[in-house]
């Protein structure tokens, strides 16, 4: 069996309602209602199991949205294409700026909420270590850098999504924000 039969034959464990996990943490709840406010927010975490293990970047996002797309059906994202485009890689500090710029943008017709740089920037910090505390802070986050990885984006005037990983926790995080005016 070659690598890639491999990786097919490991891969049949599609996402259920018990791969999710709930993530209750206070700054994360507030980062959230921020995101709500950019547009139609998508937020859910899992615990892969069996456990993705996938060294090539793109086979494991791979792996992770085909075991994710039948349940990607039943939330806002809707339909996940195979084909999902181009994608950035970023770490931990390069998500947060990323985040911060949706934060700071808003959705179509700006923030609501007016935040600060300030205040946004601490809003972002604290769920993110909330989520993501050392030892664990360490992330590869993949950024869609085409609307069309799915149905909910496609249909967005804004949009920003991510998947996030913590490899050694085993926990992914799919946040997606899209806007249409």
């Amino acid at each position: 069996m070659n690598q890639d039969e491999s990786l097919k034959h490991d891969a049949v464990a599609p996402f259920t309602g018990a791969s999710q996990c709930f993530v209750d943490k206070q700054p994360l709840v507030e980062l959230l209602a921020v995101l709500a406010e950019c547009g139609e927010l998508v937020s859910s975490f899992f615990k892969p199991a069996p456990s993705i293990k996938a060294w090539d970047e793109r086979l494991r996002l791979t792996e992770f949205l085909e075991r994710f797309s039948n349940l990607a059906r039943s939330t806002a994202i809707g339909q996940v294409e195979r084909e999902f485009g181009p994608f950035s890689i970023l770490n931990r500090y390069e998500f947060e700026g990323s985040l911060l710029a949706v934060v700071l943008r808003g959705g179509c017709h700006q923030s609501t909420r007016g935040l600060s740089l300030v205040n946004a920037r601490k809003v972002v910090f604290d769920a993110l270590d909330a989520v993501f505390p050392a030892p664990f802070s360490e992330l590869v986050v993949y950024r869609f850098d085409s609307p069309d990885w799915c149905e909910l984006t496609r249909d967005s005037t804004i949009s920003s999504a991510y998947v996030a990983c913590q490899g050694a926790r085993n926990l992914w995080w799919v946040l997606c924000v899209a806007d249409v005016d």
